[in-house]
């Protein structure tokens, strides 16, 4: 059975994707907006990660959020607010708040009458902020502009 579910992990548990881009100075604006909010605010969006699946096996797999993730390592940030993914919950190690209605996972963001949550074959993929004309951002990446 495939559930969603929030918890707060250990950053170490977490894989993730540093993107060359980000680190390199190429989007040192985004770079620097992104670590002044977490410095000051912490991570106030979750981190979206698929658990158990065919792809990945049973790492905890970054999907949204690796900018996020690279910062935090870079502060030293030891918990994770995530929004977990279980493809295998009957087996999973894994304890932390089922989530299931989209009003459950609006709830965990700040600014959740902007906020949709995008599901496909009944889980969840996806939370962005629709920005207007059919535009949608990452939530975190829309408060800091």
């Amino acid at each position: 059975m495939i559930n969603t579910i929030y918890a707060e992990l250990p950053r170490e548990r977490i894989t993730y994707t540093i993107r060359p881009e980000f680190i390199s100075g190429q989007e040192q604006k985004f770079y620097d907006a992104l670590k002044k909010s977490i410095t000051k605010s912490g991570i106030k969006d979750p981190i979206f990660v698929y658990y158990q699946s065919r792809t990945w096996g049973n790492k905890l797999k970054t999907i949204v959020g690796q900018n996020r993730m690279v910062i935090a390592k870079e502060l030293n940030i030891k918990m994770i607010p995530c929004v977990i993914t279980q493809f295998d919950a009957e087996n999973s190690d894994l304890k932390g708040k089922v989530l299931n209605t989209d009003e459950e996972i609006k709830h965990l963001f700040h600014m959740p009458k902007h906020v949709e949550v995008r599901r496909k074959n009944g889980w969840v993929y996806s939370v962005v902020c629709n920005i207007g004309g059919g535009r949608f951002v990452d939530e975190q990446y829309y408060k800091l502009y």
